[in-house]
């Protein structure tokens, strides 16, 4: 992920509230239009590519919640979920497995319920519509700095998880994922 981008993305941001009194309620409707508008700014495909990407000449896709938190929305949930699923085919076609390491820095429980229809749908099962089952494919599943509530979340998603994935998740605190991202980028 470009650091450049993100401050692009986080100065486009504070313009938008700058014109745009922050909300205090009705939050996720403003975040949303905020994340439709970064969209139009700048281009869901060069998001897609800078959020989500395999590291080069390895099966590890990388996910970066940090620049995924602001432009997801819901008109974009499922092209995203097929964008990310078309990097794990690749992986899956080329090394016959993958793993997918999640940057989960800044995630709170209020963002997991807000983007819930988005874990959902990345969640279902491809099989049933003729595609290919990624779980079996799916060596681990590393997510890095784990919020301090990580044990809600995981509640939550493991509702909409299967077991045989929640076996494969590791996760990494703050502390941890500091050495760990290095490693891995």
């Amino acid at each position: 992920m470009s650091d450049d981008l993100l401050n692009e993305l986080e100065k486009f941001k504070s313009q938008y509230y700058s014109d745009n009194k922050k909300n205090m309620i009705f939050k996720s409707t403003q975040k949303n239009h905020l994340a439709s508008s970064i969209c139009e700014q700048f281009g869901t495909d060069d998001l897609f590519i800078r959020t989500s990407f395999i590291i080069p000449n390895t099966n590890k896709i990388y996910i970066t919640y940090p620049l995924l938190k602001l432009f997801a929305n819901p008109s974009n949930y499922e092209q995203f979920t097929n964008y990310v699923q078309s990097l794990f085919l690749r992986c899956i076609n080329q090394y016959g497995s993958f793993e997918c390491h999640v940057n989960l820095e800044s995630l709170t429980v209020t963002a997991v319920e807000r983007n819930k229809k988005l874990i959902e749908i990345f969640a279902r099962d491809p099989s049933e519509n003729g595609g290919i089952e990624y779980t079996s494919h799916l060596t681990t599943l590393c997510m890095y700095n784990t919020p301090n509530v990580i044990d809600n979340i995981r509640q939550i998603i493991s509702y909409l998880i299967e077991p045989e994935l929640m076996n494969k998740i590791t996760t990494y605190n703050k502390k941890e994922s500091i050495v760990k991202l290095n490693e891995l980028l």
